[in-house]
């Protein structure tokens, strides 16, 4: 190996210890006051934190999400990752902004101020971010296993939505980081928000081509981009465990054993 590339290894690795220390801090949080409120009582010092603490949290994880996930793309490619980062921002903050203002194509929600400042006032400047420490992930491993364009835009779209099958229990659920105005079956989700996360990752996924970020996505290690996703993940599928929401698990996780099944994981 390349002393270049053991370099980018350590990046990598103490990019993913800070996620996942900051992760499992965040976790640890939860499940202790954030499911025992009545502990506060116990140690009237954390009252002054708590509060403060569900937007820290939050937005800082999805800060050092992708900062480790930018460095990861930088130190391989310079800057040929911006496209990408724009196109998905871009589309992803417009369909948000059109669905907290009609209800199309997620149903109708919105969000709360814990995310931080909003475009329009109704969607934090953080989402497009989330979107595409996502997106582009699923892109790249889609690019790995899928077997042709089209099909690599579906499988990248689902991997894109296997996320939200624990995020969105996590985040409006257990919770208020945005409230869904008519309840749903899964969690209080309408089921169509699935519909337009998948819809609106397979927009990302050929935006990508078409800004051509093919040839920078396979400058990245799949192997990284596995351990990358299953880190951001990790987040709101340990929420879910904690809460014993166990049908977001189950699904979250078969969902994702059924891609490693069929295309054998890159």
């Amino acid at each position: 190996m390349r002393e270049s590339e053991r370099a980018f290894n350590r990046l990598d690795n103490w990019g993913l210890i800070v996620l996942g220390l900051f992760t499992a801090v965040t976790v640890a949080g939860f499940a202790t006051f954030g499911r025992h409120p009545e502990l506060l009582a116990r140690f009237p010092s954390s009252r002054g934190f708590y509060a403060p603490a569900f937007e820290i949290f939050a937005r800082g994880q999805i800060v050092i999400a992708f900062a480790v996930l930018a460095l990861s793309l930088t130190v391989r490619v310079g800057l040929r990752w911006i496209p990408a980062l724009v196109l998905a921002g871009t589309l992803s903050l417009g369909m948000e902004l059109l669905g907290t203002a009609t209800g199309f194509p997620f149903s109708a929600y919105r969000y709360t101020e814990l995310l931080g400042i909003r475009v329009a006032g109704l969607v934090p400047v953080l989402i497009p971010f989330s979107w595409f420490m996502m997106a582009f992930p699923s892109y790249v491993l889609a690019r790995r296993m899928a077997g042709g364009r089209v099909a690599g835009w579906a499988l990248g779209a689902l991997l894109l939505t296997a996320w939200d099958l624990s995020l969105d229990p996590a985040m409006s659920d257990l919770s208020p980081y945005w409230v869904w105005e008519t309840g749903g079956s899964y969690y209080g989700m309408p089921l169509v928000n699935l519909a337009g996360w998948f819809g609106t990752g397979v927009l990302i996924m050929a935006g990508f081509d078409a800004v051509r970020a093919g040839p920078v996505a396979d400058r990245v290690p799949a192997r990284l981009m596995e351990v990358y996703y299953a880190t951001v993940l990790a987040l709101s599928l340990a929420m879910t465990m904690v809460a014993g929401y166990w049908l977001a698990v189950v699904l979250t996780l078969g969902v994702l054993g059924i891609v490693k099944w069929r295309w054998g994981g890159g």
